[in-house]
Protein backbone atom coordinates (compact mmCIF):
# COMPACT_ATOMS: atom_id res chain seq x y z
CA UNK A 1 0.00 0.00 0.00
CA UNK A 2 1.30 3.43 -0.95
CA UNK A 3 2.44 5.43 2.21
CA UNK A 4 0.08 8.59 1.68
CA UNK A 5 -2.61 5.76 1.23
CA UNK A 6 -1.65 4.12 4.49
CA UNK A 7 -1.09 7.28 6.61
CA UNK A 8 -4.58 8.14 5.37
CA UNK A 9 -6.19 4.85 6.89
CA UNK A 10 -4.06 5.40 10.06
CA UNK A 11 -5.30 8.75 10.30
CA UNK A 12 -8.98 7.31 10.12
CA UNK A 13 -8.38 4.76 12.59
CA UNK A 14 -6.96 7.22 14.74
CA UNK A 15 -10.14 9.42 14.71
CA UNK A 16 -12.50 7.36 14.92
CA UNK A 17 -10.69 5.90 18.25
CA UNK A 18 -10.88 9.34 19.83
CA UNK A 19 -14.59 9.49 19.00
CA UNK A 20 -15.04 5.93 20.57
CA UNK A 21 -13.04 7.48 23.58
CA UNK A 22 -15.24 10.60 24.10
CA UNK A 23 -18.59 8.78 23.58
CA UNK A 24 -17.40 6.22 26.03
CA UNK A 25 -15.81 9.13 28.84
CA UNK A 26 -18.22 11.10 30.71
CA UNK A 27 -18.15 14.95 29.37
CA UNK A 28 -16.04 16.83 31.48
CA UNK A 29 -17.48 18.38 34.40
CA UNK A 30 -20.28 16.19 34.86
CA UNK A 31 -21.17 15.00 38.53
CA UNK A 32 -22.81 11.96 39.57
CA UNK A 33 -26.08 11.14 39.44
CA UNK A 34 -29.15 11.01 42.03
CA UNK A 35 -31.29 7.74 41.35
CA UNK A 36 -34.61 7.21 42.25
CA UNK A 37 -37.47 4.55 42.34
CA UNK A 38 -36.42 0.47 42.51
CA UNK A 39 -32.78 1.48 42.14
CA UNK A 40 -32.99 3.51 45.13
CA UNK A 41 -35.08 1.33 47.14
CA UNK A 42 -32.57 -1.52 46.79
CA UNK A 43 -29.31 0.47 47.40
CA UNK A 44 -31.39 1.84 50.65
CA UNK A 45 -32.37 -1.79 52.03
CA UNK A 46 -28.38 -2.96 51.55
CA UNK A 47 -27.94 0.25 53.68
CA UNK A 48 -30.19 -0.58 56.71
CA UNK A 49 -29.41 -4.20 56.67
CA UNK A 50 -25.74 -3.44 57.92
CA UNK A 51 -25.91 -3.63 61.63
CA UNK A 52 -22.94 -0.17 61.45
CA UNK A 53 -25.91 2.00 59.74
CA UNK A 54 -27.79 1.82 63.11
CA UNK A 55 -29.31 4.95 64.35
CA UNK A 56 -28.20 6.94 60.65
CA UNK A 57 -30.38 8.06 58.19
CA UNK A 58 -29.37 8.64 54.53
CA UNK A 59 -29.20 11.83 52.84
CA UNK A 60 -28.53 11.05 49.13
CA UNK A 61 -27.82 7.95 47.35
CA UNK A 62 -25.77 8.54 43.53
CA UNK A 63 -24.36 6.78 41.08
CA UNK A 64 -21.19 7.22 38.95
CA UNK A 65 -20.74 8.36 36.06
CA UNK A 66 -17.46 6.96 35.36
CA UNK A 67 -19.70 3.22 35.91
CA UNK A 68 -23.06 3.38 36.80
CA UNK A 69 -23.00 0.21 38.06
CA UNK A 70 -21.22 2.08 41.37
CA UNK A 71 -23.02 3.96 44.03
CA UNK A 72 -22.32 5.68 46.88
CA UNK A 73 -24.91 6.45 50.07
CA UNK A 74 -23.96 9.91 51.59
CA UNK A 75 -25.39 9.52 55.21
CA UNK A 76 -25.69 10.95 58.90
CA UNK A 77 -26.25 10.39 62.19
CA UNK A 78 -28.92 12.85 63.92
CA UNK A 79 -28.66 14.60 66.85
CA UNK A 80 -31.09 14.25 69.45
CA UNK A 81 -33.05 17.60 69.15
CA UNK A 82 -32.23 20.02 72.62
CA UNK A 83 -28.50 18.16 71.99
CA UNK A 84 -27.18 20.44 69.07
CA UNK A 85 -23.93 22.10 70.06
CA UNK A 86 -24.00 25.58 68.46
CA UNK A 87 -21.65 25.89 65.51
CA UNK A 88 -21.11 22.46 65.26
CA UNK A 89 -21.78 21.18 60.73
CA UNK A 90 -23.16 17.67 60.44
CA UNK A 91 -20.49 15.14 59.69
CA UNK A 92 -21.73 12.81 56.23
CA UNK A 93 -20.29 9.33 55.80
CA UNK A 94 -19.96 7.13 53.01
CA UNK A 95 -20.66 3.59 52.05
CA UNK A 96 -20.37 2.33 48.74
CA UNK A 97 -22.05 -0.56 46.63
CA UNK A 98 -21.62 -2.19 43.37
CA UNK A 99 -24.79 -3.49 41.35
CA UNK A 100 -24.51 -5.98 39.38
CA UNK A 101 -27.65 -8.50 37.82
CA UNK A 102 -29.97 -6.49 40.57
CA UNK A 103 -27.65 -7.25 43.16
CA UNK A 104 -26.84 -4.41 45.50
CA UNK A 105 -23.39 -5.39 47.40
CA UNK A 106 -20.52 -2.74 49.70
CA UNK A 107 -17.79 -2.99 48.03
CA UNK A 108 -14.79 -0.30 47.77
CA UNK A 109 -15.10 1.09 44.00
CA UNK A 110 -11.82 1.41 41.47
CA UNK A 111 -10.39 4.65 42.10
CA UNK A 112 -11.56 6.46 39.15
CA UNK A 113 -14.94 5.62 40.45
CA UNK A 114 -14.68 6.72 43.61
CA UNK A 115 -12.97 10.11 42.69
CA UNK A 116 -16.12 10.54 40.53
CA UNK A 117 -18.19 9.79 43.56
CA UNK A 118 -16.64 12.07 46.55
CA UNK A 119 -16.96 15.34 44.47
CA UNK A 120 -19.00 17.84 46.22
CA UNK A 121 -22.20 17.12 45.01
CA UNK A 122 -24.77 19.98 44.33
CA UNK A 123 -28.34 19.99 42.45
CA UNK A 124 -30.20 22.55 41.41
CA UNK A 125 -33.90 23.10 42.20
CA UNK A 126 -35.69 24.79 39.58
CA UNK A 127 -38.87 26.16 40.15
CA UNK A 128 -40.64 27.64 37.03
CA UNK A 129 -44.59 28.85 36.50
CA UNK A 130 -47.10 31.29 35.22
CA UNK A 131 -50.81 32.67 35.89
CA UNK A 132 -52.44 35.82 36.73
CA UNK A 133 -54.71 36.84 39.59
CA UNK A 134 -57.85 39.87 39.20
CA UNK A 135 -59.82 40.88 42.20
CA UNK A 136 -62.99 42.59 42.10
CA UNK A 137 -64.68 44.71 45.05
CA UNK A 138 -67.36 46.58 45.41
CA UNK A 139 -69.54 47.46 49.07
CA UNK A 140 -72.57 50.34 48.71
CA UNK A 141 -73.47 51.85 52.67
CA UNK A 142 -75.88 54.42 53.31
CA UNK A 143 -75.58 57.92 52.21
CA UNK A 144 -74.12 60.31 54.94
CA UNK A 145 -76.36 63.29 53.93
CA UNK A 146 -79.85 63.67 52.93
CA UNK A 147 -79.99 63.13 49.32
CA UNK A 148 -80.17 59.80 47.22
CA UNK A 149 -77.80 57.29 46.85
CA UNK A 150 -75.08 55.27 48.33
CA UNK A 151 -71.68 55.99 49.60
CA UNK A 152 -69.70 53.14 47.18
CA UNK A 153 -66.00 51.71 47.57
CA UNK A 154 -65.10 49.84 44.72
CA UNK A 155 -61.45 48.51 44.72
CA UNK A 156 -59.95 46.57 41.88
CA UNK A 157 -56.84 44.57 42.38
CA UNK A 158 -54.95 43.16 39.32
CA UNK A 159 -51.88 41.01 38.41
CA UNK A 160 -50.74 40.60 34.96
CA UNK A 161 -48.17 39.39 33.73
CA UNK A 162 -47.35 36.74 36.12
CA UNK A 163 -44.55 34.20 34.87
CA UNK A 164 -41.01 33.28 37.36
CA UNK A 165 -38.22 30.52 36.92
CA UNK A 166 -36.19 30.66 39.94
CA UNK A 167 -33.17 28.55 40.33
CA UNK A 168 -31.81 27.42 44.10
CA UNK A 169 -28.74 25.30 44.54
CA UNK A 170 -28.33 22.57 47.14
CA UNK A 171 -25.24 21.22 48.45
CA UNK A 172 -26.07 17.50 49.59
CA UNK A 173 -22.42 17.18 50.81
CA UNK A 174 -22.93 20.27 53.19
CA UNK A 175 -25.25 19.72 55.68
CA UNK A 176 -26.49 22.49 58.20
CA UNK A 177 -28.32 20.68 60.43
CA UNK A 178 -29.62 16.91 61.54
CA UNK A 179 -31.80 16.87 64.15
CA UNK A 180 -34.13 13.89 65.24
CA UNK A 181 -36.83 14.87 67.74
CA UNK A 182 -39.02 11.54 68.58
CA UNK A 183 -39.86 9.91 65.57
CA UNK A 184 -38.91 12.31 62.71
CA UNK A 185 -35.65 13.67 61.51
CA UNK A 186 -35.71 16.64 59.80
CA UNK A 187 -32.10 17.42 57.99
CA UNK A 188 -31.04 20.88 56.55
CA UNK A 189 -28.71 21.37 53.50
CA UNK A 190 -26.90 24.63 52.11
CA UNK A 191 -29.41 26.18 50.04
CA UNK A 192 -28.10 28.64 47.81
CA UNK A 193 -30.04 30.63 45.44
CA UNK A 194 -29.17 31.65 41.64
CA UNK A 195 -30.05 35.39 40.97
CA UNK A 196 -27.97 34.94 37.50
CA UNK A 197 -30.37 31.56 36.91
CA UNK A 198 -33.56 33.17 38.29
CA UNK A 199 -36.45 35.80 36.94
CA UNK A 200 -39.42 37.11 38.05
CA UNK A 201 -42.15 39.03 35.72
CA UNK A 202 -44.98 40.37 37.55
CA UNK A 203 -47.06 43.86 37.69
CA UNK A 204 -49.71 44.31 40.08
CA UNK A 205 -52.18 47.16 39.99
CA UNK A 206 -54.33 48.33 42.57
CA UNK A 207 -57.14 51.22 42.53
CA UNK A 208 -59.67 52.39 44.66
CA UNK A 209 -62.53 54.53 44.25
CA UNK A 210 -64.97 55.76 47.12
CA UNK A 211 -68.26 58.28 46.26
CA UNK A 212 -70.96 59.70 48.23
CA UNK A 213 -73.53 59.62 45.67
CA UNK A 214 -75.73 61.34 48.40
CA UNK A 215 -73.73 64.04 49.10
CA UNK A 216 -72.94 64.77 44.80
CA UNK A 217 -69.34 64.56 46.29
CA UNK A 218 -66.88 63.38 43.90
CA UNK A 219 -65.26 60.10 43.41
CA UNK A 220 -61.69 59.74 45.40
CA UNK A 221 -58.59 57.71 43.60
CA UNK A 222 -56.14 55.84 45.01
CA UNK A 223 -53.82 54.01 42.21
CA UNK A 224 -50.86 51.71 43.37
CA UNK A 225 -48.44 50.04 40.95
CA UNK A 226 -46.43 47.09 42.39
CA UNK A 227 -43.75 45.67 40.14
CA UNK A 228 -41.98 42.52 41.26
CA UNK A 229 -38.44 41.20 40.07
CA UNK A 230 -36.10 37.92 41.57
CA UNK A 231 -34.43 38.54 45.05
CA UNK A 232 -35.84 40.17 48.18
CA UNK A 233 -34.48 39.48 51.83
CA UNK A 234 -33.18 36.08 52.66
CA UNK A 235 -33.89 34.33 48.96
CA UNK A 236 -32.68 31.02 49.79
CA UNK A 237 -34.74 30.66 52.57
CA UNK A 238 -37.79 30.35 50.15
CA UNK A 239 -36.98 26.81 49.64
CA UNK A 240 -37.57 23.96 52.19
CA UNK A 241 -37.86 20.97 53.29
CA UNK A 242 -41.08 19.40 55.09
CA UNK A 243 -40.21 16.36 56.66
CA UNK A 244 -41.79 13.23 54.00
CA UNK A 245 -43.21 16.54 52.42
CA UNK A 246 -41.13 16.74 49.35
CA UNK A 247 -40.02 19.99 47.77
CA UNK A 248 -41.56 23.47 49.16
CA UNK A 249 -40.73 26.38 46.43
CA UNK A 250 -41.19 29.72 46.91
CA UNK A 251 -40.95 33.15 44.51
CA UNK A 252 -38.51 35.20 46.19
CA UNK A 253 -39.37 38.76 45.00
CA UNK A 254 -38.09 42.29 45.36
CA UNK A 255 -40.63 44.78 45.10
CA UNK A 256 -40.97 48.68 43.72
CA UNK A 257 -44.21 50.52 44.12
CA UNK A 258 -45.41 53.25 42.66
CA UNK A 259 -48.47 56.15 43.56
CA UNK A 260 -50.37 55.79 46.27
CA UNK A 261 -49.65 52.62 48.63
CA UNK A 262 -50.14 53.28 51.71
CA UNK A 263 -52.28 50.07 52.66
CA UNK A 264 -54.75 52.63 54.51
CA UNK A 265 -55.85 53.84 51.10
CA UNK A 266 -57.36 50.45 50.20
CA UNK A 267 -60.06 48.39 52.01
CA UNK A 268 -58.89 44.72 50.98
CA UNK A 269 -55.41 43.53 52.12
CA UNK A 270 -52.94 41.43 50.21
CA UNK A 271 -53.56 39.33 47.21
CA UNK A 272 -52.90 36.09 47.05
CA UNK A 273 -49.74 36.31 45.20
CA UNK A 274 -48.70 39.52 46.95
CA UNK A 275 -49.31 36.71 50.10
CA UNK A 276 -46.96 34.05 49.01
CA UNK A 277 -49.55 31.61 47.08
CA UNK A 278 -47.92 30.83 44.81
CA UNK A 279 -45.58 28.56 46.93
CA UNK A 280 -45.44 25.02 45.78
CA UNK A 281 -45.65 21.84 46.92
CA UNK A 282 -43.54 19.04 45.08
CA UNK A 283 -44.79 15.96 46.58
CA UNK A 284 -42.65 13.67 44.35
CA UNK A 285 -39.08 14.87 45.05
CA UNK A 286 -38.20 14.04 48.74
CA UNK A 287 -34.70 15.07 47.78
CA UNK A 288 -33.68 14.88 51.87
CA UNK A 289 -33.77 11.08 52.92
CA UNK A 290 -36.90 10.56 51.42
CA UNK A 291 -37.62 8.66 48.26
CA UNK A 292 -37.22 9.36 44.60
CA UNK A 293 -39.06 8.92 41.34
CA UNK A 294 -37.57 6.71 39.21
CA UNK A 295 -36.64 9.67 36.82
CA UNK A 296 -35.49 11.91 39.39
CA UNK A 297 -34.54 14.64 36.79
CA UNK A 298 -37.91 14.78 35.15
CA UNK A 299 -40.40 18.06 36.22
CA UNK A 300 -42.75 17.32 38.64
CA UNK A 301 -46.13 19.74 37.22
CA UNK A 302 -47.96 21.85 40.01
CA UNK A 303 -50.60 24.53 40.13
CA UNK A 304 -53.04 26.20 42.16
CA UNK A 305 -55.02 25.10 44.51
CA UNK A 306 -53.78 21.45 44.90
CA UNK A 307 -49.86 21.53 44.68
CA UNK A 308 -49.93 25.19 46.59
CA UNK A 309 -48.04 24.95 49.84
CA UNK A 310 -49.68 27.53 51.80
CA UNK A 311 -53.10 26.39 50.89
CA UNK A 312 -52.21 22.88 52.43
CA UNK A 313 -51.10 24.06 55.15
CA UNK A 314 -54.11 26.93 55.87
CA UNK A 315 -51.70 29.78 55.64
CA UNK A 316 -53.60 30.88 52.30
CA UNK A 317 -55.74 34.02 52.81
CA UNK A 318 -58.08 35.55 49.86
CA UNK A 319 -59.05 39.19 50.58
CA UNK A 320 -62.47 38.39 49.83
CA UNK A 321 -62.47 35.48 52.24
CA UNK A 322 -65.98 35.81 53.86
CA UNK A 323 -67.05 38.52 51.47
CA UNK A 324 -67.87 36.76 48.29
CA UNK A 325 -71.15 38.53 47.79
CA UNK A 326 -69.43 41.90 47.31
CA UNK A 327 -65.85 40.32 46.30
CA UNK A 328 -64.29 38.02 43.92
CA UNK A 329 -60.82 36.90 43.59
CA UNK A 330 -59.80 35.08 40.52
CA UNK A 331 -56.59 33.20 41.15
CA UNK A 332 -54.82 30.53 39.07
CA UNK A 333 -51.17 30.02 38.41
CA UNK A 334 -49.32 26.48 37.10
CA UNK A 335 -46.02 25.78 36.42
CA UNK A 336 -43.33 22.81 37.20
CA UNK A 337 -40.65 22.21 39.79
CA UNK A 338 -37.50 19.83 38.21
CA UNK A 339 -34.02 18.82 40.02
CA UNK A 340 -31.07 19.63 37.00
CA UNK A 341 -27.50 18.07 37.57
CA UNK A 342 -25.26 20.80 38.22
CA UNK A 343 -21.95 20.60 36.72
CA UNK A 344 -18.48 21.72 37.70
Amino acid sequence: MPVRAQAATRGVAIIVGLCALALAAPATGVAARLVGGHTQQAIARAFTAQRAHRGQVVVSIRTSTVNGAWAVVRSVTPQPAGQTRSGATPRLQSTYYHLVGGAVAPAPPPKAVRTDLMRDFQVAVVYAGTGSESIAYQQNYGSVCAGEGFFTDQESDAVSPMTWSVRYIVDLDALVSAVRDGGHTALLPAVRFDPAGSEVTATETIDRSVQDVGCNGRATTFRCTESFAAGGPDPGGQLSFPAGAGLEAGVPVAMRQQGACDPDDFTLGPSLWDNGAAAALAGPLKLMGGTLPAKPYAPVRVAWPAASADQAQGFAASPCQGDAEVCTDAFQWHGTVSLQPVTS
